[in-house]
């Protein structure tokens, strides 16, 4: 699974953290992602120049990341009647990276909390050997926008969906997760989230239509990008730590059947 799918990663559940009377205004995070055939290590920086992080105002934010990652497919054949479940089968490695500066706003409304973001992304793609079929490769520079969404429920429980979509490789996500505090900072939830880019997008056009380069089935459905789990969240004094343990969908395989393969994702988040 391409490990544009994992990019951009931050633990939202932040926007629940208590308000003290000394201002916190910075937050600084970092991470890492693992499947069986993709890991991503992140950080990143958000900003409140004039109001409390968790109160309604403006806030900045920069992120990276790198990662790797493999999947199989099948390449060209020269005969192009040949029925594309007889080519060849090749093994192909990539490295991602991205990059984005963002410009938001935070909005308080009563138990809900919802954050927006805007701003430019790099995402590049460099793919060894040379993947004539993907049109996720190299380089591109887009617009991204982010939606962040917190919601209380109750004394204990509550709700967080993120959302984003990035131009640059028609890169997308969402995230949803529910917790529950068996101690006052101690959660326990699950979560799912579904991720794709432009190939995903092509796997998924059986059609043609988008004008894709096609040299694969077109058995993808929505559920090989997705992933679902468990998580484990604490809440420490100025920040949080949380893991994700759970499956997700893996369809570049060399038989391309669909695998479930695992995850793990930990996230370290402070404040100050």
């Amino acid at each position: 699974m391409g490990c544009a799918a994992l990019l951009a990663t931050q633990p939202s559940s932040a926007t629940d953290l208590e308000l003290t009377e000394k201002p916190r205004e910075w937050q600084v995070w970092t991470g890492a992602d693992a499947s069986s055939n993709v890991w991503l290590l992140y950080t990143g920086v958000t900003f409140s120049p004039w109001s409390r992080m968790h109160q309604d105002g403006l806030k900045l934010r920069a992120s990276g990341g790198y990662g790797e990652y493999t999947y199989s497919d099948r390449i060209p054949s020269a005969d192009p009647a040949m029925d594309p479940r007889n080519r060849d089968v090749a093994t192909f490695h990539a490295r991602t990276h991205y990059a984005e500066v963002l410009v938001g706003y935070l909005m308080r409304f009563g138990e809900l909390t919802a954050k927006a973001f805007v701003g430019p992304s790099l995402i590049g793609h460099d793919i060894s050997p040379n993947d004539t079929e993907t049109v996720v490769i190299g380089d591109e520079i887009g617009v991204k926008g982010v939606v962040e969404l917190w919601l209380n429920l109750g004394e204990r429980g509550w709700g967080s969906l993120d959302m984003s979509f990035s131009s640059a490789h028609d890169t997308a996500s969402a995230r949803a997760r529910t917790g529950y505090r068996i101690w006052p900072k101690l959660s326990l939830g699950i979560e799912a989230a579904l991720n794709v880019d432009a190939q995903g997008q092509c796997r998924m056009d059986v059609s043609g239509s988008k004008g894709c380069k096609h040299a694969y089935d077109h058995e993808t459905r929505l559920m090989d990008y997705g992933r679902a789990g468990g998580f484990i969240r604490y809440e420490l004094e100025r920040g949080e730590v949380s893991l994700s343990v759970g499956a997700l969908g893996d369809k570049f395989s060399r038989d391309g059947k669909t695998e479930i393969s695992p995850y793990a994702t930990v996230n370290w988040l402070t404040q100050f």
